[in-house]
């Protein structure tokens, strides 16, 4: 723990730092595998924003600009001056709001099929049974009801389901602040966005977006009910937004993950190894 009560966990022997920012409801054990891949080449910071695992909450609305504030504390904390940092999803918001107030800290930034500060351009899209099914509304409203929940039944819910966990896992994923976290996380975004939007420009750092399979994207969501088109046209805006956060520096790189869903560390990690080590190197090309 440090001073802010943020859990974290260092590994690794690299000269260079890097810091992972992990997605909305994820825990940093699920990168344990990916990092065990790269170890020998970064030192890693891994660490969980306020509510998750084993760090205290914290009174602040969760919002991508307090979040960025709370891992600035932690890395003044562990007194490093300057990283590259990865993110995923969620975790991609809060790298561009960190940016954006703390450029001279970075040495670069990935991001992993991230969150764009302009997600509000996919819920103006006329997508009626795709947002009856799963709106943002519905997202905050499924973990409030999660976080009522005592610890005992959330054990018992993902016993019932034989999902097979980790210790670690489990203690993370059974705690009902987690869920409570997450609805905030999420009810923030709008909040996150307009102050992204109307902040400091993104610095011109090395910067690598990567953007998962469009076409192996919108299959789950095909499968799940929602009409082929509605997905399509999601997945394309998803797209064009990753287009854009690429954009955002001038020395910025767009990466297509072919064959990867939304969790490219998992599903195509020699692609994210690939970008950090290029990252490393300052092989980043102008646009």
């Amino acid at each position: 723990m440090c001073e802010n009560n943020l859990e974290y966990r260092v590994m690794g022997e690299g000269k260079q730092v890097l810091v992972l920012e992990t997605g909305i409801g994820n825990s940093f054990y699920s990168w344990l595998p990916f990092v065990d891949v790269i170890k020998n080449d970064f030192t890693i910071v891994l660490y969980h924003r306020a509510g998750y695992g084993k760090s205290g909450t914290s009174p602040a609305p969760r919002t991508a600009a307090n979040i960025a504030r709370e891992l600035n504390d932690l890395m003044e904390h562990l007194e490093i001056d300057r990283f590259l940092l990865a993110a995923h999803s969620f975790g991609g918001l809060c790298a561009q709001a960190y940016a954006r107030v703390y450029p001279e800290k970075l040495d670069g930034v990935l991001l992993i099929d991230s969150t764009s500060h302009d997600f509000q351009r996919l819920y103006e899209l006329n997508l009626p049974v795709m947002y009856s099914m799963i709106s943002l509304e519905q997202l905050i409203e499924a973990n409030e009801e999660i976080a009522g929940k005592s610890r005992a039944e959330l054990e018992e819910w993902y016993d019932e389901r034989n999902r097979e966990l980790s210790d670690e896992e489990e203690e993370f994923l059974t705690n009902p602040v987690l869920y409570q976290t997450i609805a905030g996380e999420f009810t923030s975004w709008s909040t996150s966005s307009d102050e992204i939007k109307s902040g400091e420009p993104f610095p011109d750092i090395p910067l690598i977006a990567i953007a998962r399979d469009e076409a192996l994207s919108a299959k789950p969501y095909i499968e799940y009910g929602i009409p082929e088109e509605e997905a399509m046209l999601h997945e394309k805006v998803w797209r064009e937004l990753q287009v854009e956060l690429a954009q955002l520096s001038e020395i910025g790189e767009l990466v297509i993950a072919e064959g990867s869903d939304h969790e490219v560390h998992k599903e195509q990690p020699k692609i994210v190894v690939e970008c950090l080590q290029r990252l490393k190197e300052g092989h980043v090309p102008r646009l």
